[in-house]
């Protein structure tokens, strides 16, 4: 049955038209052979089976162009001798056998006879107008024809060059279309050489018959050696350039396969599968077969969907493998790869237009595209056929810096964008021939849908296995690379020892699987390890475990420095709460900082029978950049709890209480509670140092410090802000509340004293002063100088008096006097 759903409507047009021509001048010719005596019957019968015969020696021309035949020799000895039926009826045989012997499609055999059919009906009618404008006489006198031997010479040319015209221009015209090339240009290049070898034909064919028209039929005879001749000196050229052709061909393939390769090479490189971009061809290639576009095209369509990202090389891994939004100056470096890419495929020299397709598939149809800006129109139109069906298929992927979309959602987006972003029409094109794309992506084998294992069953070449081991080798690599890049960023961006241990954990999982991820920090004073960060099953198990030396695989590893991996993890769980079989495998290794121990990270699986050593070897690396991030993060801690502690008190210090007085006073704004700060300045401290030294003084000011913290709520602040002053932060506390508590400070720092080893008391008294955050003041400063006035009023107000603090009532009362003042 014939199939003509895969040719264009031009192909079926000319394929109607052609099959219809040629089956009416058979037919009609058919009619005409009533009129044959006994003897043209018997010589037309041979010569259709001679035909028949050499028929089979027809051999394909290169490229697919059409055939040559022995027998088209035979075709024009019909026309001299038998007529324009014979001819007709002989040509429509021959096409249908040499078409048959070289092409299988029945709707080509068809048309093949046809094309002969009608171009000798056409050629042999015209050769007898011509002799009968120089004589009345039919076909069937030309064997007997006497006229002058110029005429049957302009005959004889015009049946040969309208048989060669008419049968080569459709031959040309069908193959033409149906490879999407210019007819003109394929007549040329595969028909127009072949008029050689039919006038050289047709020239011998006259010859013979002037000959045996003139002396005798048995020069009919000489035909067979000079045919056999021609005919072997054609096959011996054909086969020369089909040989040259494949040699070409071979040479074109491997180079298009090594750039295929490093084109491939670079789409792992960018994460992007081997599957989107062969899907991206067969788009491209339907979308310029349905508009029409000549074959130099659709051959650019393909290559610039394999090399369309070539020029990403230029551009950094971790911006190609971001998560997250690119910054302006990323973005910018991205935009490279257009120009990039153009000009290194420029110097390969490819033969149809590539360089342009590379170079501008990122314009846009508002004209906001880059690198030039191009507007709609102007970019090159096999540039928005690629920027919009690359553009669908890589949403429908999952990236780095984004999830897949679905089908629908990806369609959307495409009609969304449309008359922005992409050319509206291809747009409507692309949409609505989309059912036909998949159908054919369904049978490559390339669907989204479809999950394919990878085994031996279900892969017909066993190569592809290997090949696809290679991209996801070369993608593997990038993505380890990638990774490593995010953790030491992760790194590099914290020093809060809590957040490095999670994020750190988190990202791990992206490189190398688990179940449980443990972090150790090594206590150097007690010589153990203690779990600082657990994540994943059974983390409550894990977390604020000690392991000293030797104690399970941890131990070992602790006392050994050493990774220790792939064993059974119920070694190292005897003392946890997780049950037997919670785990099949682990991998535990020292987190070094040179010769030093930071810590120990365990890793513990439920579904890895073992781990691989690509995993033990990120592994390794890993845990390097671990122990110098935590290590810095340790450090971090212990300076900054430094910078904020007084060294002597071991309360916080001036610096720590401006950080407090920061979120207390936003606090306060943001609930419109009160806040109070509180000054206090040891009096006669002095003289505890010039009568029992500094260090009595020392002691004296840790034990006041402790009087006055116990004289606070659980959630006031204080510190020690410089020499013997110390501050307060009383969130909350209402006027009578800071009056009651300065009572209760001087009374317990007027009892407190510190025995000497003289056997003399050291005792000091105090003076206080407070400020109300916002009432009087919103700065810390501000309120330090109001309370410190304050404080210092009553120092004099207490020196004034002093002699009164002695005496009980009194004394209360001038306390309470000196806390309102």
């Amino acid at each position: 049955m014939m199939n003509l759903t895969e040719y264009g409507q031009r192909n079926k047009t000319i394929w109607w038209i052609v099959t219809i021509s040629g089956a009416g001048a058979t037919l009609f010719s058919l009619t005409q052979l009533y009129t044959f005596s006994h003897t043209q019957i018997w010589q037309f019968v041979s010569l259709l089976m001679v035909i028949v015969f050499a028929g089979r020696m027809t051999i394909a021309m290169p490229g697919g162009a059409g055939t040559v035949s022995p027998t088209d020799a035979l075709i024009f000895l019909a026309a001299f001798f038998l007529g324009t039926p014979a001819a007709t009826i002989a040509a429509a045989l021959n096409g249908y056998v040499a078409t048959s012997n070289t092409n299988r499609r029945p709707e080509e055999i068809i048309y093949g006879a046809g094309t002969l059919a009608t171009a000798t009906s056409l050629a042999s009618s015209l050769m007898y107008r011509i002799i009968n404008a120089q004589s009345e006489m039919t076909w069937r006198d030309l064997s007997n024809y006497t006229g002058q031997l110029d005429w049957l010479m302009i005959a004889s040319v015009a049946l040969i060059g309208i048989y060669f015209v008419v049968s080569s221009a459709l031959t040309a015209v069908f193959q033409a279309w149906k490879k999407g090339e210019n007819p003109v240009q394929f007549w040329v290049s595969h028909q127009l050489w072949l008029a050689l070898y039919i006038f050289a034909v047709g020239f011998i064919t006259t010859v013979i018959c002037v000959l045996v028209r003139t002396f005798s039929p048995y020069y009919l005879l000489l035909i067979i050696p000079v045919l056999a001749a021609s005919f072997a000196a054609c096959k011996s050229y054909f086969a020369k350039v089909e040989l040259t052709s494949y040699n070409l061909n071979e040479i074109s393939r491997l180079h298009f396969a090594t750039v295929e390769a490093l084109a491939t090479a670079i789409d792992a490189k960018d994460q992007v599968s081997h599957e989107h971009v062969r899907r991206v061809q067969i788009y491209t290639a339907g979308m310029g077969r349905i508009l029409g576009l000549p074959q130099n095209e659709i051959e650019a369509l393909h290559a610039g969907a394999l090399m369309h990202d070539i020029g990403k090389l230029a551009v950094p891994d971790h911006i190609l493998n971001k998560p997250g939004k690119l910054t302006s100056a990323e973005f910018e470096k991205m935009k490279i790869h257009t120009t990039v890419g153009a000009r290194i495929l420029e110097r390969v020299g490819f033969p149809y237009p590539v360089v342009p397709i590379v170079k501008y598939h990122h314009e846009r149809w508002d004209g906001k595209g880059y690198p030039e800006g191009l507007k709609e129109e102007n970019i090159p139109i096999t540039a928005r056929i690629l920027s919009i069906v690359d553009c669908f298929d890589a949403m429908r992927e999952a990236r780095a810096y984004r999830p897949a979309l679905g089908r629908e959602e990806a369609c959307r987006l495409l009609d969304n964008q449309s008359g922005k972003h992409f050319d509206p029409a291809l747009v409507e094109t692309f949409l609505e021939n989309l059912p036909e794309f998949e159908a054919a992506i369904l049978a490559a084998g390339l669907s989204l849908e479809a999950t394919m294992p990878m085994s031996l069953d279900v892969v017909e070449d066993y190569d592809l296995i290997h090949q696809n081991d290679h991209f996801n080798q070369i993608a593997s690599a990038h993505n380890e690379m990638s990774s490593l890049y995010e953790i030491a960023r992760t790194f590099s961006t914290s020093l809060d020892l809590a957040d490095t241990a999670s994020i750190f954990a988190n990202k791990l999982k992206d490189v190398i699987p688990f179940d449980t991820c443990v972090i150790y920090l090594y206590d150097d004073e007690r010589q153990c390890l203690r779990a600082n960060h657990a994540v994943g099953k059974f983390a409550e198990a894990f977390t604020g475990r000690k392991a000293y030396a030797h104690d399970g695989i941890t131990g070992w590893v602790l006392a050994h420095r050493r990774m220790f991996s792939n064993a059974d993890p119920s070694l190292d769980l005897v003392s946890l709460e997780i049950p037997d079989g919670a785990f099949k495998t682990l991998a535990i290794t020292p987190m070094m900082r040179g010769e030093e121990l930071v810590g120990v990270l365990a890793l513990y699986s439920s579904a890895l029978e073992q781990y691989s050593p690509d995993n033990l070897r990120l592994l390794d690396s890993i845990s390097g950049l671990a122990a110098d991030s935590i290590y810095n993060a340790i450090n971090h801690a212990e300076t900054r709890e430094f910078a904020l502690t007084d060294a002597l008190t071991g309360m916080p210090n001036s610096r720590a209480l401006h950080f407090q007085f920061a979120q207390e006073s936003n606090r306060a704004s943001r609930q419109g509670t009160a806040l109070s700060v509180l000054m206090m300045d040891l009096d006669g401290f002095k003289k505890i140092n010039d009568t029992y030294g500094h260090h009595a003084g020392n002691e004296f000011l840790i034990g006041i410090a402790k009087v006055i913290g116990n004289e606070l709520r659980s959630y006031d602040y204080l510190a020690r802000y410089a020499g013997d002053e110390f501050v307060a932060l009383l969130p909350g506390a209402t006027e009578e509340d800071v009056e009651d508590l300065m009572w209760r400070i001087h009374r317990a720092v007027e009892a407190y004293q510190l025995p000497s080893k003289e056997g003399f008391q050291a005792r000091a008294g105090i003076s206080l002063g407070s400020a109300r955050f916002s009432l009087e003041a919103n700065s810390l400063e501000r309120l330090l100088r109001i309370s410190d006035r304050r404080m210092y009023k009553n120092k004099q107000l207490r020196r004034q008096y002093e002699f009164l603090m002695e005496g009980g009532e009194m004394g209360d009362t001038v306390a309470q006097a000196i806390g309102r003042n």
